[in-house]
């Protein structure tokens, strides 16, 4: 690994983490980590996106303040929301595994950006919904999905563009140094 390697790394990181903490408090917090993980991933390829998520949420897990409103810990994992910070993991990995298609053109990664958009909204309700049964709740699918799905849709459609149209003009200015 080399230095660059390592400062990239980090500051994708640090940016998972400055994009979780700018949140709006909802049953699940609006926040710009989606943002963060297509960005990273359109950014440095899915491998390297990957990874940085992955890193990200083992800080998380080791306690480290990086999640929503500034929380760290298994329990964060494991509560209502935790499925969603898998899910972007899920998300990442999906581009990773998709690379080769994408690759070549840039516009198919969008395509594939939105089927990891499906798969972490999957995994995160399918959790949330599991997470509160065992807490007592009495949610239907709809009402979650009305919660934690419809609200979310198109304003993370907005960061996903935005995230690729930010990665695309940076991914000049990075190979450069």
């Amino acid at each position: 690994m080399t230095i660059k390697e390592i400062t990239c790394g980090g500051l994708s990181i640090a940016l998972l983490s400055i994009c979780s903490w700018i949140s709006i408090p909802l049953a699940v917090p609006f926040t710009m980590q989606s943002f963060a993980v297509f960005f990273l991933c359109f950014l440095w390829g899915g491998k390297r996106g990957s990874i940085y998520v992955f890193v990200y949420i083992l800080c998380g897990l080791l306690g480290m303040p990086v999640f929503s409103g500034f929380q760290g810990g298994v329990h964060v994992i494991f509560g209502l929301t935790g499925g969603y910070i898998v899910g972007f993991l899920l998300s990442a990995l999906l581009l990773w595994g998709t690379q080769r298609v994408w690759s070549p053109c840039k516009k198919i990664s969008l395509l594939f950006a939105l089927m990891g958009l499906v798969i972490c909204y999957g995994f995160g309700t399918t959790w949330f919904l599991l997470v509160s049964q065992q807490q007592d709740s009495i949610l239907t699918i709809g009402s979650v999905l009305m919660t934690c799905v419809v609200p979310f849709i198109l304003p993370d459609c907005i960061k996903l563009f935005l995230a690729y149209r930010l990665a695309g003009r940076l991914r000049f200015y990075i190979s450069a140094l």
